[in-house]
């Protein structure tokens, strides 16, 4: 009995969390239109160089991604997969490896526009830089940029004596 109850133990300690932390199937990628953009890293696992390299960038960078408004998929096959650090179910991630097209074994980047558009596919080293200098250059990410330095000049702008803005 003891056994029993200790190796139930282990087994619940080295599964996923699949309670408050996981996001079921299914996963309706047009809940993030017009609000996100999608980053997806495909690869074997996490321990592939080009999937490692990466994920540490973005996670050094957590400010930048989260001003960027990017969603982050870590889609593995032999480990757990992710979204936004929350457990995907396997149903769920084999369903988006199927919808861009991305077989076993392989690596790849895909980044969806807020439009929901593909506007970057990769297999490739893809640096993280590179992914930042492409969504600055999309036009809503420009004009969002815009709105945030006009946001930032009127909270700092002093109003001079006659009427102008310092």
């Amino acid at each position: 009995m003891f056994k029993t109850i200790l190796l139930t133990i282990a087994v619940a300690a080295i599964l996923p969390d699949s309670g408050r932390n996981a996001i079921a199937e299914p996963l309706d990628l047009s809940q993030f239109q017009w609000k996100n953009r999608l980053l997806f890293l495909f690869a074997p696992n996490r321990n592939h160089p080009l999937f490692d390299s990466l994920h540490n960038s973005l996670s050094a960078q957590k400010a930048e991604v989260a001003d960027r408004d990017l969603v982050i998929f870590e889609i593995l096959e032999s480990d757990p997969s992710s979204m936004n650090s929350k457990y995907l179910a396997s149903e769920a991630a084999q369903k988006l490896r199927d919808k861009f097209d991305v077989r076993r074994g392989r690596f790849a980047v895909i980044l969806l526009g807020k439009d929901g558009g593909i506007k970057l596919n990769r297999q490739d080293p893809t640096q993280l830089a590179d992914i930042f200098t492409l969504i600055d250059a999309m036009p809503m990410r420009r004009e969002e940029m815009q709105q945030r330095r006009r946001v930032g000049e009127s909270d700092t702008a002093v109003p001079n004596k006659s009427g102008g803005v310092e």
